[in-house]
């Protein structure tokens, strides 16, 4: 029997996608960019970074990407800047910091500049998109899949 909130309310609903994922996988997140009105927007710039925060280590950015769909030498993959698009991250950025440890939880954060719809100037806006649990594919062998 288990009694407490948690329990009687349910779980919380996320500001973000909480994913489950094997290492070396490609992953991909749908993005939405709007200004404080919530009217979809074009970014001029993009910046992603993904880091294991079970061991507090960065393993993949801060990388700004490039408008036009151009890569900036990173595993991320995505079409010329739009309101709404893809990314696609690769599986060379989902390795695992310590792969015997099990599972370990990562962060993809994203800081994007745009033009807001009201006042025409330029804003900065920071997000977390989404947290990644890599899963390890160990086997009693130590072969990894």
């Amino acid at each position: 029997m288990v009694i407490g909130n948690r329990y009687l309310n349910g779980s919380p609903i996320l500001p973000y996608a909480n994913v489950k994922a094997y290492p070396g996988t490609d992953l991909f997140m749908d993005l939405q960019f709007v200004d404080h009105t919530t009217t979809p927007v074009i970014p001029t710039s993009i910046a992603i970074e993904i880091d294991d925060i079970t061991n507090s280590v960065t393993m993949a950015g801060p990388t700004q990407l490039l408008p036009g769909g151009a890569l900036g030498g990173t595993p991320f993959s995505y079409p010329a800047f739009a309101a709404t698009m893809t990314l696609q991250v690769g599986g060379i950025a989902w390795q695992m910091t310590f792969p015997y440890i099990g599972s370990q939880l990562c962060q993809v954060g994203m800081q994007f500049t745009a033009i807001d719809t009201v006042t025409g100037q330029p804003f900065t806006s920071n997000a977390v998109i989404a947290v990644v649990e890599l899963c390890a594919l160990a086997t009693v062998s130590g072969l990894q899949f």
